[in-house]
């Protein structure tokens, strides 16, 4: 029977990553039960999904006793008060004691609305939208009514809307608007430990503004509350931080979790990829022989959970459950990731309750280590590793990177095991591993980033002392010179460090600044429709499906090269303007994309994105000052130079073969990505843009676009024009008169000695093939030698 139960489960499985069916076909088809039924009320597909159904409605009894055994409940009375009689307050309290659901209630239940709505932030948009849900549904009210949520191109509130949850970029944003945040009575900033760019930059803000008394009721008629919440941070230092503001500790409710060591991972196995490998292992293992209890897969990003998730579900259909398992009554394994980009929809399977006798087993990044609760979580697998981004100074930009966890932030992990019981945590890494490759804590953010967005929006509030901004963790000075200097480059800034009528455009946009760059470009010279979509794609998680099997990864490729000729030129971006056109086109653009072996819930995200970047341009352009500018020549053109504007520091020459030079004064030797419609034709290119890099034993550069050497000639001077330590006082706002003047002659003296001229002599065609003349030479003279 158990064998049988399991064959209709699987078989149910997958017709679901084939097509969708409704709940009844599914019942008439494969006799799943009515109490499957009532569990599973709709199924989706869209990609590589195991199993989805809408959230289940929790009886309004079963919440309030569920929120009554939170450990916060109990606290209730004391936290509504230390709120009440204090403007700033620290909150600590692990996760899971249910601070970040309850408290915005207790809040709202005793008044604190009058003076202006409740805003929370979260680092991610998951769990600003997640946590929404759920709060709607205890409040027993519509999702955008009393409580919405906003995140980046997505706006879920009204008029009526109270209890506001968001991501630390949108209140930022929203600082830009109000510098007094006249709209709130209460602003929390929830998972300030996870210690993100944007909180970091928010925690000075409100510092800045609220704790002087001569700048906190500027533009308000109550006085703002603002409670910082936190699960491991250090709180003594937070309270120093805001001026000795009290600490309000949750007592937490952690059950004991084992800890157990693996053998796969050692100190010399970092740069290796077997982990996805080896969770799936271990997951399997701890399904086939530990008790009843679901699981929780930690992985790195959205390609590596869905790899797992098709190994776990190919392995697991192998199980035999009369004899393989030792718990006998679990009868079946769902499968769900769980990762950033995933649509609301699908995002709310995680909190389901699976069928009875059904293990659930979750894959996820490290959003569900601290940002989510998941109940019913009783082993853990972690891999040891998170996707971070990280100032790479041997190519001199951001690389978002895979690197080994912090301690803490393994402690994080195991302690999701022990919500609700007793639990187990099987780590895939050795205890050397955690000796020696695995830091204390993580490091900020802001400490590891580029700064060049936060240093504009910092500018645009009027703050141009921004070394002496009161930062929490103060972040290199070189790092704040170099956001300068790239601000400077894109005229964002003028010398002085003014923000120019281009800056303030520029901040409207929530892009990276080259891009936005690009996209003003495209717009003043009334082409922005080409500009758009590629700001939306670029925007959205990878777009491309390329499954592990080798015959559909062939088939993969062939259509996306087919897509690629349908471009007519070898542009990357090009490439994305043309899927984004085919599939908005499209009568059925979720078939068309499955066709193509396209990522539809990518499209459907890149779709909303175009139309809110469009919007923002359409208001900006109601201003009479909006550049309006002319040009000469075809549409390829146009669209490439467009990409210059933006794009010139990411400029890089063919060198040798298929090595790139980069322009920017690092000279660093690229290849470009396999992945790139590009990749085997670099012998027909010469000067290329690209939009991101990635790090492995080699530099590869990604969404590429070949482009001539005159479009960026007067560009690339920019990259030198001023050095970085020259913007030090530019940074402390006491840029002089005289400075001014020594600067200026300075400029004069270099354009009389024809600095340009000798940068264009450098880079132009005779002198590369000269160079490359000159390194083969080399080359042959070196084999000889060896040979000899």
């Amino acid at each position: 029977m158990c064998l049988f139960k399991e064959t209709l489960w699987k078989n149910a499985l997958m017709d679901m990553l084939i097509c969708t069916f409704c709940l009844s076909d599914i019942h008439k088809l494969r006799g799943i039960s009515p109490e499957w039924q009532r569990n599973f009320p709709s199924v989706v597909s869209g990609g590589p999904l195991y199993l989805f159904g809408n959230l289940s409605v929790t009886s309004l009894s079963s919440q309030e006793m569920e929120s009554k055994n939170l450990p916060i409940y109990h606290q209730k009375s004391k936290l509504v008060q230390a709120v009440r009689e204090n403007s700033f307050l620290i909150v600590s309290g692990e996760t899971g004691s249910g601070k970040t659901t309850q408290l915005p209630q207790y809040l709202y239940e005793a008044g604190f609305c009058k003076d202006g709505n409740i805003g929370i932030t979260q680092p991610r948009r998951v769990a600003a939208i997640t946590v929404a849900q759920r709060v709607a549904q205890e409040m027993q009210c519509s999702l955008g009514k009393e409580v919405g949520y906003q995140v980046r191109f997505d706006d879920f509130t009204s008029p009526s809307t109270v209890v506001k949850y968001m991501t630390d970029g949108c209140l930022l944003r929203e600082v830009l608007a109000d510098p007094g945040l006249s709209a709130y009575g209460v602003i929390i900033l929830d998972e300030v430990h996870e210690r993100s760019l944007n909180t970091d930059i928010l925690l000075g803000l409100l510092k800045k503004v609220f704790s002087n008394p001569s700048t906190a009721t500027k533009g308000r008629s109550f006085p703002l509350k603002v409670v910082v919440m936190s699960a491991t941070l250090e709180t003594d230092k937070l309270s120093v931080f805001f001026n000795d503001c009290p600490v309000f500790t949750i007592p937490g409710r952690v059950f004991p979790v084992t800890c157990k060591f693996g053998t796969a991972i050692g100190p010399k196995d970092l740069e290796s990829t077997g982990y996805v490998k080896e969770v799936v292992k271990v997951a399997l293992n701890v399904h086939t022989t530990e008790m009843a209890g679901d699981i929780l897969v930690f992985l790195t990003g959205q390609v590596e959970i869905e790899r797992a998730c098709d190994l776990l579900f190919e392995k697991a259909e192998c199980i035999d459950y009369r004899y393989d398992v030792y718990d006998q009554t679990v009868e079946g394994l769902l499968i769900l990731p769980l990762y950033g980009s995933m649509p609301t929809d699908q995002q709310k399977q995680i909190f389901q309750p699976p069928p009875p006798g059904i293990r659930k087993c979750v894959v996820a990044t490290n959003i569900a280590a601290t940002s989510l609760t998941i109940n019913g979580i009783k082993y853990i697998v972690d891999s040891g590793f998170v996707k971070q981004l990280n100032h790479n100074s041997r190519v001199g930009l951001d690389v978002l990177e895979v690197v080994p966890i912090s301690k803490s932030e393994a402690r994080q992990r195991a302690g999701r095991a022990g919500r609700t019981s007793a639990g187990k945590c099987f780590r895939i890494y050795t205890a050397e591993f955690w000796e020696k490759c695995m830091p204390e804590y993580t490091v900020p953010e802001i400490q590891r980033t580029s700064l060049t967005a936060v240093i504009l929006t910092l500018k645009c509030l009027g703050i141009h002392d921004v070394i002496r901004f009161p930062y929490l963790a103060c972040p290199e000075e070189r790092f704040i010179l170099e956001a300068l200097k790239q601000l400077y480059q894109f005229d964002a800034i003028d010398r002085r460090g003014r923000v120019t009528k281009l800056g303030e455009l520029m901040v409207e946009f929530p892009l990276h600044p080259g891009l936005t760059r690009a996209l003003l470009k495209a717009a003043s010279l009334g082409c922005q429709d080409l500009l758009l979509p590629v700001a939306a794609m670029l925007s959205v998680e990878n777009i491309y499906i390329r499954p592990g099997e080798p015959e559909k990864q062939k088939e993969a490729d062939t259509r996306h090269k087919a897509l690629a000729a349908k471009t007519g030129s070898m542009n990357d971006f090009a490439l994305l303007l043309t899927v984004f056109q085919s599939c908005k086109s499209s009568d059925r653009p979720s078939a068309w994309c499955k066709e193509n072996w396209i990522h539809w819930r990518a499209l459907k995200s890149a779709f909303s994105v175009e139309t809110q970047l469009r919007e923002i341009l359409l208001r900006l352009q109601q201003k009479r000052d909006f550049p309006v500018e002319t040009f000469d020549g075809n549409k390829s053109e146009l669209f490439r130079q467009c990409l210059c504007t933006g794009y010139f520091t990411n400029v890089a020459r063919r060198s040798v073969g298929k090595v790139f030079c980069t322009m920017d004064g690092h000279g660093s030797m690229v290849h470009i990505h396999p992945s790139s419609s590009l990749f085997d034709q670099e012998a027909e290119l010469n000067w290329v843009i690209f939009h991101d890099v990635m790090v492995t034993s080699r530099v590869y550069i990604r969404t590429v676009c070949p482009i001539r050497y005159e479009w960026v000639k007067d560009l690339l001077p920019k990259l030198h024009e001023v050095d970085v330590y020259e913007l030090s006082s530019v940074a402390r706002q006491e840029v002089t008169d005289d400075e001014m003047k020594k600067w200026e002659t300075k400029e004069a003296a270099k354009r009389q000695q024809g600095s340009i001229h000798k940068l264009e002599k450098r880079n132009n065609e005779a002198t590369v093939s000269d160079a490359r003349a000159r390194y083969l030479e080399r080359k042959k003279q070196r084999e000889q030698t060896s040979s000899g």
